[in-house]
């Protein structure tokens, strides 16, 4: 009955067999897969919890059930069962497989291909299981090994979608759109049902400015799936930039007309409302959503209103009632903020540790921790942000080919400048009044980039060397000579326009480089005007905050910081036509 797809009728006869044998894992385990399909997420949970709680040693159970957390944003408790399920049976390659899939969301990339390398001794050329492989490769950027092995799966099976896909996500990273664009194709007329494919083919497009191709391409993929909550918000995210205000938010009310009772949509339209600081139309979405489920999700993003509108108690209450029903990194970061905000520091460090045991290099933690130590007058303050040691300015050299570097800046001024097609900045963003190029700047193919690549790879090693050797130091332990850049971009502030103070979390070492500075003199500048300033949190602490320093660029430098270290500029004042153009970008070890 569930290979036809009859989970109703499922549910009713194992419940009637419960009655006659209620310590038959088996039952429990066929209600949880039934429920599972129904996405009742709640239901299939507790029916998996009653089936390990009669027998915990099911290998396939704690897979299915890991599968079923995993579906759900709770990849570390997955990582736990698929550990339970090999440790059990140290034969079964999907839990392998599978422990390799969430190790990769939760970027433990060494973890991650030690657990796929098992899978592969068991079943050397499965297809599934080498693409995993790819996949690592690709989250690593070793992009050379990662297309050898998408195309080793692609020698076995030349119609494997999935690796297709992906080998074009591969070209996509690498900024080479012609060849990503001919792999999403292929894997087009092979699937044409689904909807990743076109999702993609969209944001390709996007990246090369070609913005009617990908909004035609965002909605054949929420056509084909208008459940995809990614989609959604990217399609909107599109919107935003491209300043089509009259289509904000217009598919999610589309998508909850055909999909009433999808609470994850609900949430997303919320969450973009909420983004857009249209805080009362996404109270009134949340009011709408929790008549028909109350959910954790939900009661985040209204202690996120809360919190906006300084009702900080509400928003603790409500952060905690979500996070006791579904603990996730996101959530323990806003509680973990409004608690610093209450000057509740000792709560607030209990939810970084528990938060730490999931990502314990997330930059953002790292940066909350720094604040309740600093606001604690903790001695480790000093120890984990030390300023003279670990934030320092450089100039680059000039790049072979040129007379000066003031040649270098106008050539490479002109070629950003030339990027910069976008009306507004991302939603999630921290610069106000300015633009962001999209895509990974520094993979792109063109011979300037490449020469401010050269120089800026350059400053970071002599950067690296210069720092010391602690294996107990969130930022020294990382040290490595191998490193790639994890994002790179850049921004174009106007007149007036500034970074919120903010951090890098998925950065290890996070710089800008100066590329073209507005005239700076004048009676009604600010002091340190288009200065970045470090130390000075975005949680607006007033007496409780504090600048610990601030670097005055100038054109042709960079600073180098820990990404967890507080920082943001300060504004300057100029007429239209003058403007900030900058290249930020983050460095992560290999």
């Amino acid at each position: 009955m569930l290979q036809r797809g009859e989970q109703q009728e499922v549910i009713r006869q194992t419940n009637g067999l419960l009655k006659r044998y209620p310590n038959q894992p088996d039952i429990y385990h066929l209600l949880a897969i039934a429920y599972k399909q129904l996405d009742h997420f709640e239901n299939a949970k507790q029916s998996f919890e009653h089936c390990l709680a009669i027998d915990s040693k099911q290998p396939q159970v704690l897979n299915n059930y890991a599968n079923l957390l995993a579906a759900n944003q709770q990849p570390f408790e997955a990582e736990q069962l698929y550990q339970q399920a090999t440790s059990l049976d140290k034969t079964f390659t999907d839990a392998w497989k599978n422990l390799a899939i969430v190790l990769l969301a939760q970027r433990k990339l060494g973890e991650a291909m030690k657990a796929i390398d098992v899978a592969l001794r068991l079943v050397a050329n499965n297809t599934s299981v080498l693409t995993v492989k790819a996949d690592i490769y690709r989250v690593q950027e070793n992009f050379p090994n990662a297309i050898e092995q998408y195309q080793k799966v692609l020698q076995i099976n030349p119609n494997y979608v999935n690796a297709l896909h992906n080998l074009g996500l591969t070209y996509k990273l690498m900024e080479q759109h012609e060849h990503a664009f001919a792999c999403f194709t292929k894997a087009r007329e092979l699937a044409p049902q689904i909807s990743q494919v076109d999702f993609n083919m969209a944001n390709t497009l996007f990246e090369q400015g070609k913005y009617e191709q990908a909004e035609q391409f965002y909605w054949s993929a929420l056509n084909k799936k208008p459940s995809d909550v990614e989609v959604h918000q990217t399609l909107n995210e599109f919107y935003w930039q491209r300043n089509h205000k009259e289509k904000f938010g217009h598919s999610f009310k589309l998508a909850i007309e055909h999909l009433p009772k999808n609470m994850e949509i609900r949430h997303a339209y919320a969450e973009a409302m909420f983004d857009a600081k249209l805080y009362q139309e996404a109270e009134q979405i949340i009011d709408t959503a929790k008549a028909i489920q109350v959910t954790s999700p939900l009661l985040h993003t209204e202690g996120k209103i809360r919190g906006v509108k300084q009702q900080n108690s509400e928003a603790i209450a409500l952060f905690e009632q979500a996070i006791a029903q579904n603990f996730t990194l996101d959530l323990a970061l806003d509680l973990v903020n409004v608690c610093i905000v209450n000057a509740d520091y000792e709560k607030a460090l209990y939810y970084i540790a528990q938060a730490e045991l999931r990502e314990p290099y997330h930059q953002l933690l790292l940066a909350y921790k720094s604040t309740c130590w600093r606001l604690q007058a903790d001695d480790r303050y000093q120890w984990l942000v030390d300023y003279d040691k670990f934030v320092k300015p450089y100039q680059i050299s000039t790049p072979n080919g040129y007379q000066s570097l003031n040649d270098f800046l106008a050539e490479l001024k002109s070629v950003l400048l030339s990027m910069h097609q976008l009306d507004q900045a991302p939603l999630k963003q921290t610069l106000k009044h300015g633009t962001q190029t999209p895509g990974r700047l520094l993979h792109k193919k063109h011979p300037v980039i490449g020469k401010l690549k050269q120089a800026l790879t350059q400053v970071v090693k002599e950067h690296i060397a210069s720092l010391p050797d602690d294996k107990t130091h969130p930022l020294l332990a990382r040290k490595s000579s191998n490193f790639t850049f994890a994002g790179s971009w850049s921004v174009k502030l106007k007149s007036n326009g500034f970074h919120v103070n903010h951090v890098h979390p998925a950065g290890w070492l996070s710089s800008a480089f100066y590329v073209s500075l507005p005239e700076l003199s004048g009676a009604n500048q600010l002091e340190n005007a288009g200065a970045i300033k470090f130390g000075e949190t975005s949680m607006q602490l007033g007496e409780r905050e504090q600048i610990a320093k601030i670097i005055q660029p100038s054109a042709g430098t960079l600073a180098l910081f820990p990404s967890y270290v507080w920082h943001g500029t300060v504004p300057f004042h100029g007429d239209e036509s003058e403007f900030r153009l900058t290249s930020p970008f983050d460095v992560v070890p290999l």
